[in-house]
């Protein structure tokens, strides 16, 4: 499939949720990225590469929303409307069908596969009767708004599978959920490629984190930021690594806390010795 592009739309204001911050609900952190950053990612592995992705906000974010990923931010101030009408004017002539998510519906990304395998006219709504996900023809688009309920009018409503990941967040208890559902993925996606979790939902994974093959991590661990661990580890009860580097064949007994150090291979910790620096 070919000729499509995706939009994210954060056009919701601070005030607009409940998460009582002065910060957009798109912007909180989530395993180490904002949370639209999930949802951008989402759209750049919902099938053939997108011709573009663009992150459509009402609000100033900084580049590092979007870290590495070949999506761009238009602003949509002070006008909404015009601001949609120009993405869609830059789109490349090849495209003829459109993916636009919100931009908090941060945990569906199997179910974009899904909608984005099938023809367009089609939309992924929560329980609540909210639209999350359109895919639509382009003209569709033209005539539109940068509205999801807009949008989302006389589309057919396709089942995201996956019970209970066809929500969006706008208040602490469903950031808290999006958390633990993209978490849960982290860790499986790590025991995939070789690494063993004893109580894998006691675990917080960031997205930048690596395991080597053969590595135990017991309960309660914490893994942050550009951390990476070597084969056949163990990482005991408690530890928190941020931004560590960890042999391969490394004992953390439990209970250490690294912080921008690194662990030479066999080295073997007692628990709550420390290293580096905050």
């Amino acid at each position: 499939m070919k000729g499509w592009a995706g939009i994210a739309l954060a056009l919701r204001s601070p005030e607009d949720d409940d998460l009582r911050s002065r910060l957009p609900t798109y912007v909180h952190p989530v395993a180490g990225r904002a949370l639209a950053w999930h949802v951008l990612r989402a759209m750049f592995d919902a099938g053939e590469p997108a011709d573009s992705v663009t992150l459509l906000s009402d609000q100033e974010v900084g580049a590092d929303l979007v870290a590495e990923l070949p999506a761009r931010v238009v602003r949509a101030a002070p006008d909404p409307a015009v601001a949609w009408q120009d993405v869609l004017d830059d789109l490349g002539a090849g495209v003829t069908r459109l993916l636009v998510v919100d931009a908090a519906a941060a945990v569906l990304g199997p179910a974009l596969r899904r909608l984005v395998s099938g023809p367009p006219g089609r939309r992924i709504r929560s329980p609540a009767g909210e639209t999350l996900a359109a895919w639509i023809e382009l003209d569709a688009a033209r005539a539109g708004a940068p509205d999801l309920e807009t949008l989302g009018t006389g589309l057919q409503d396709t089942d995201p599978g996956m019970g209970g990941i066809a929500f969006r967040v706008r208040d602490r208890p469903s950031l808290v959920r999006a958390a633990a559902v993209i978490r849960a993925r982290l860790v499986e996606r790590l025991t995939e490629r070789g690494a063993t979790f004893l109580a894998p939902a006691t675990v917080v994974v960031d997205v930048d984190v690596t395991i080597g093959p053969d590595t135990i991590v017991y309960p309660a661990v914490v893994l942050e930021g550009d951390t990476s661990i070597g084969a056949e580890s163990v990482v005991g009860p408690g530890c928190r690594l941020v931004d560590a580097q960890v042999g391969s064949g490394v004992e953390l007994k439990g209970w250490n806390y690294i912080v921008r150090a690194r662990i030479r291979n066999r080295a073997v910790l007692e628990p709550y010795v420390r290293r580096g620096f905050e």
